[in-house]
């Protein structure tokens, strides 16, 4: 991990790893890439190409790309429904009861959080909100199954009234996918379930297929092939959003505990070689120790090349003088995940403008 001091050494490294859909892929997805497609290609040729087979040929081209992407051939694209409850019945009771209780944590916080129309009789203006009768949630699932992320999807839509829920994560082969996962679709109430990932799924759920029903709206996260797609079919189907590789900011200060940090930070490297995890600390001292932590935690993962990758290209560790300083830092980063490992984190929220979440305090970082 990279050693910056101070702001200004912070602002260029941003700079200079701004994240592009236009961007050079990572040398290892590039050599896949030629492997499948016989050329060099960007994440946005890779989408378009995916996109005008499934256009033209709908299940033929899902299965097609799925398993030359997967490295066998695809025997199915729906999984079977009574599979969900399947999957719930035979999960650890543990992992039925976090599902649950996280489902509901969500659910609450959806609903607190629902926009509501309004009418104003006198100047006679308003507006009116109304769910999407069909969402199509994405949870990836190819590397590791991202099974909270069936939860963060499907639970608002389902909150929001959402008629129909679809869900596509992948899954190669004859295999079903995680049976967490499925458990977690039972759960936040999944109607149909499609063992398709990629720049394919995104592609499926937009324009409809034989198997694959045409949604209003994609949401979820992915890949740079599925953020390309998402790009690519914006206008002809609702989207959520273009969300760049995961990253995590965890600022600390001498009270934090370096296990936490560095847990918090080896979760999100271990997503995606992509993937950013950056400390920002406010001595040396802390600094280290958490960097003596992330090494040893990372010898204990079954994923630790991806982790060590996303750490030694994309990771850093800034080194400032106060808490605040931190802040501009992340505000300056503006970090999908933003952890305040510090002294009486609340107080410091106010001065945070940039951050997609703020995690306060060591029991709340992200991982």
């Amino acid at each position: 991990m990279r050693r910056l001091r101070g702001f200004a050494e912070a602002e260029a490294f941003f700079d200079r790893h701004a994240w592009s859909l236009d961007a050079a892929l990572p040398a290892p997805v590039r050599e896949r890439t030629r492997e499948i497609f016989g050329q060099d290609l960007s994440a946005l040729e890779v989408a378009s190409r995916i996109i005008a087979d499934v256009r033209c040929e709908g299940d033929a081209a899902i299965i097609r790309h799925s398993s030359a992407i997967d490295g066998e051939p695809l025997g199915f694209i729906e999984v079977p429904p009574e599979q969900m409850q399947a999957s719930l019945d035979e999960v650890p009771a543990s992992t039925r009861a976090a599902l649950e209780i996280a489902a509901e944590r969500v659910r609450a916080f959806q609903n607190a959080a629902m926009p509501s129309g309004w009418r104003d009789t006198e100047r006679q203006y308003g507006e009116v909100v109304t769910p999407v009768a069909r969402a199509g949630a994405y949870v990836p699932g190819g590397s590791a199954p991202l099974v909270s992320t069936v939860l963060m999807t499907v639970v608002p839509a389902r909150a929001a009234g959402v008629k129909e829920v679809v869900l596509a994560t992948p899954a190669p082969g004859d295999s079903l996918p995680d049976r967490a996962m499925l458990a977690a679709a039972a759960i936040a109430g999944v109607d149909r379930v499609f063992k398709i990932g990629g720049a394919q799924a995104i592609a499926a759920m937009a324009l409809g297929s034989e198997t694959v029903p045409r949604v209003d709206l994609v949401c979820g996260p992915g890949n740079v092939f599925v953020v390309a797609a998402k790009k690519l079919l914006f206008g002809e189907v609702g989207i959520d959003g273009l969300y760049g590789p995961t990253e995590t900011m965890v600022i600390a200060d001498d009270s934090a505990d370096p296990e936490f940090c560095a847990a918090d930070l080896v979760a999100q490297a271990e997503h995606d070689i992509m993937a950013r995890p950056v400390l920002v600390a406010t001595s040396e001292q802390i600094a280290d120790r958490v960097e003596k932590a992330i090494s040893a935690q990372i010898e204990q993962l079954d994923r630790r090349a991806i982790a060590a990758a996303a750490i030694r290209d994309n990771g850093a560790a800034v080194i400032v003088s106060t808490v605040e300083e931190g802040i501009r830092v992340a505000n300056y980063m503006a970090p999908e995940h933003l952890s305040l490992v510090v002294d009486d984190p609340a107080k410091y929220v106010p001065l945070v403008r940039a951050a997609g979440g703020i995690f306060l305090g060591e029991y709340s970082t992200e991982v």
